[in-house]
């Protein structure tokens, strides 16, 4: 069985604890009440520290300890704001919620806040939910971060847009991403090659060919500029799309500039070949991985399988599991990997063949799942 290692648990952060206040004997008995006192001064001070903390590296603000007059200070009224790590510190210490909760009381009080700080809580709010996403918190917290845009729209950046448009195309919210990229627009915010990944491919999750291929278009700076990563994006999107010669046209453009050394861009492209049902050009392109140096990982491997199922070529099928097993191959096979030749020959009438390869996946002490059964 394939024994996947656990990462061990991150340190918790170390807290400096206060340190100890030696009583005159006289005083004992009062040590209660200034224990209480003290613990109630210093929550004011906890609940004060988001407004009152000064931010040197914010403009406005004075390096050293002078600055303007209280009376200067009184004539113009800057707005407050709030030191950049507090946001993290909350977040550190209380927790996600409480960090939103903590920005929304200094909206309400008109204490401005720190940009980079409101797009990694954002970030993290996503980051946390991992495959499942806590609707109502990330909506919250769009709502919230939408809210600082208004309050402060010369205080903006790609990254923070970025952050806004990626977490919508996590919930695969197409209006509301739409408005946001609108908005970026009008504060013209220069988008980056970031930013046109996350729009091909969200609108190649909603089966719009004709805006990602628009975008991929109009957004010509950033695709020139662009890096494996967002040219991924654009091959998934056009491959979802059913747009398999476009992905192979730009993955030639790849080939060209040698940017197309890339398990992911490889894998995607076999899965649409398989889609499309050109098994021919999905081995034609798993052999091309190792010819060019390019690892196969147990998806690719998935992957070309799910093609010679498709094809109804399971010889082919067969010869790669047995590559797999071999000791030469360091990917092993998991239970799709067997599942999905299974499903071949059970499509193809090989009953026998279907029920040996299932006597092989208990036999490595994989777990049957529902669809082995069915």
């Amino acid at each position: 069985a394939l024994v996947i290692p656990v990462s061990s648990p991150t340190m918790a952060d170390t807290v400096a604890t206060a340190p100890t206040v030696e009583l005159p004997s006289s005083s004992v008995v009062d040590a209660p009440k200034q224990k209480e006192k003290r613990a109630a001064r210093a929550d004011r001070r906890q609940k004060q520290a988001l407004a009152n903390l000064p931010t040197p590296c914010r403009p406005g603000r004075s390096q050293g300890g002078g600055g303007a007059s209280p009376t200067a200070r009184s004539a113009q009224q800057p707005q407050q704001r709030c030191h950049p790590g507090s946001l993290e510190d909350v977040m550190r210490r209380k927790g996600i919620d409480e960090a939103w909760s903590a920005l929304e009381e200094m909206q309400d009080r008109g204490v401005t806040s720190d940009k980079f700080s409101v797009s990694r809580l954002l970030m993290k709010t996503v980051g946390d939910a991992r495959s499942r996403l806590n609707a109502p918190r990330v909506y919250r917290g769009i709502g919230l971060v939408e809210r600082f845009i208004e309050a402060q729209p010369t205080d903006v950046d790609e990254v923070l847009f970025n952050a806004l448009l990626d977490t919508c195309c996590r919930l695969k919210d197409l209006p509301r991403l739409e408005s946001i990229a609108y908005r970026m627009k009008e504060l013209k915010v220069t988008p980056s090659p970031v930013t046109l990944g996350i729009l091909v491919k969200t609108y190649g999750q909603a089966g719009d060919s004709q805006k990602v291929l628009q975008l991929w278009t109009d957004m010509d700076q950033q695709r020139r500029s662009a890096n494996a990563v967002t040219y991924g994006c654009m091959i998934d999107a056009c491959v979802k799309c059913g747009h398999l010669g476009k992905a192979l046209e730009i993955f030639a453009e790849m080939k060209q500039e040698g940017k197309h050394k890339n398990t992911i861009l490889y894998t995607t492209l076999i899965k649409g070949c398989g889609l499309e049902k050109d098994l021919p050009k999905a081995l034609e392109l798993f052999r091309e991985m190792s010819a060019e140096g390019v690892p196969c990982n147990t998806i690719t491997y998935n992957s070309i399988l799910e093609a010679c199922v498709k094809c109804n070529d399971l010889e082919a099928a067969e010869g790669i599991v047995q590559d797999m097993l071999s000791t030469a191959c360091s990917v092993q096979p998991d239970l799709i990997t067997f599942s999905t030749v299974l499903k071949g020959y059970c499509h193809s009438g090989c009953l026998d063949k279907a029920l040996q390869m299932l006597d092989s996946i208990k036999g490595r002490g994989l777990h049957c799942d529902e669809l082995v059964y069915n």
